[in-house]
């Protein structure tokens, strides 16, 4: 691997980028330097990155006179031709179009994210790794179209299941719908067509961004319309030629690569935003609005709803004893008590500090009573020790519901389970009170 750019930096960049995905890699600062390290060389390496704009010789001109050693034969084979891609911050149409005229197979821009580079090398020289792990579904009636397709696919990393008409499709896309990635879809076949297919298969919620191709033996447009009024993505007409499918594939499974990296941020910013980082338990802005929901449902249909506030006896002794990493250990084992203890539908949060409460729905106060003092027993049980350091905690626990104290919102029931749990502080720590109390 040669890579050629003026900037020391960037050439140290590209180098450890390549040479962590196994290349060996050359580096040289200009295109002269680089057409005389080939000169030098017995066998061709295999790709080529160039900077456009470097001294000497610039990239276009070096990639030009590349192309004409070539053809005298510089490493034996005149129609032989070493993948180049270029790799520069003057990203015009231009350029491009430039770099791709001289049989460029690639143009990234500066900067780039880390992977980028690595990624668009084995796209060139390991096509079979670029969807390697994802999964394609080919329905087809014939079985030389399904071989023929399959066989391409499999070039790129895909793995593929096969089904021989629409009513089997339709069961392997139930069997496997979390791994299927690429639907292509015949659309005459017996027993069920490919636009029923189609149409049966985006009824399940998981296919609503999965890329389903749609094979036609004629250009009908409407067979065509059909397909896409089913919920196709695309279509080709049979017979075709395997550059087109993958051309088509490719582009269909890259987005599909963008839209499960978008969803999988989306996900990740929903999950700082609701939950407490430390303990993995909601944050208090997210209680308050469901806990104020739960409460409005409650008084609606005539149920009751509980609420638990506690908090940690003494805590700010651990800190000052134990220093604040034991302190969080602290908050973030007792987080994991509660969210073992609770149901599913219950709603535990850290509300701030050494403060957690818990919504019970469709929970009276004596039930909400006894899962307090299973919080209480638990914890006040279990040995919290970590790095050599050990302290016995305990919570004190406030108690309220809905139907015993008849509060006019949630805001007022979490009130009273506050002043339940002030009342346990007064009287000793370690216990639970009930706001009737």
């Amino acid at each position: 691997m040669v890579v050629a750019d003026d900037s020391v930096t960037m050439r140290t960049i590209i180098q450890k980028e390549l040479e962590a995905s196994g290349f060996t890699v050359v580096t040289c600062s200009d295109g002269l330097e680089t057409l005389m390290s080939l000169r030098g060389m017995e066998t061709p390496p295999d790709l080529i990155t160039l900077d456009i704009d470097m001294p000497r010789m610039d990239g276009f001109a070096c990639c030009e006179q590349l192309r004409a050693l070539e053809r005298q034969g510089l490493f034996g084979n005149p129609e032989a031709q070493i993948p180049v891609l270029f790799v520069s911050a003057n990203d015009t149409f231009e350029n491009r179009s430039r770099g791709f005229h001289l049989g460029s197979l690639e143009f990234i821009s500066k900067p780039f994210d880390r992977g980028d580079i690595a990624a668009a090398v084995c796209k060139v020289l390991r096509p079979q790794s670029i969807f390697s792990g994802m999964t394609a579904l080919v329905v087809d009636d014939n079985q030389s179209v399904r071989k023929m397709v399959g066989a391409c696919l499999e070039r790129i990393g895909l793995s593929i299941i096969e089904a021989v008409n629409g009513r089997q499709a339709y069961a392997r896309m139930q069997e496997h719908v979390d791994r299927i990635d690429l639907a292509i879809v015949d659309f005459d076949m017996p027993i069920m067509c490919g636009d029923e297919f189609i149409h049966l298969s985006r009824q399940l919620p998981e296919t609503e961004h999965l890329p389903m191709l749609s094979l036609s033996g004629s250009g009908d447009a409407n067979a065509v319309l059909r397909m896409f009024r089913a919920g196709a993505t695309d279509y080709l007409v049979k017979p075709f030629i395997a550059e087109e499918l993958l051309a088509r594939v490719q582009v269909h499974l890259q987005l599909r690569r963008h839209m499960r990296r978008l969803e999988e941020m989306n996900r990740n910013l929903y999950d700082k935003a609701v939950n407490d980082a430390l303990t993995g338990l909601r944050n208090k802005r997210y209680f308050q609005e469901a806990f104020e929901e739960a409460f409005a449902r409650a008084q609606r249909i005539g149920i009751d709803v509980s609420c638990l506030f506690f908090d940690l006896d003494h805590f700010k002794q651990v800190n000052d004893t134990c220093g604040h990493g034991f302190g969080d250990y602290v908050l973030k084992t007792v987080g994991a008590l509660i969210k073992e203890t609770v149901r599913r539908g219950d709603l535990a949060a850290r509300f701030g500090g050494e403060e957690f409460v818990v919504a019970l729905p469709n929970t009276d106060l004596g039930q909400a009573k006894c899962v307090a003092e299973k919080i209480r027993r638990l914890i006040a049980a279990h040995p919290f020790r970590d790095q050599g350091l050990q302290w016995r905690v305990t919570v004190s626990i406030g108690v309220a519901s809905l139907l015993s104290a008849r509060p006019s919102s949630a805001c007022g029931l979490l009130q009273l389970a506050d002043q339940a749990l002030y009342r346990a502080k007064r009287a000793g720590r370690d216990r639970v009170e009930t706001a009737e109390s």
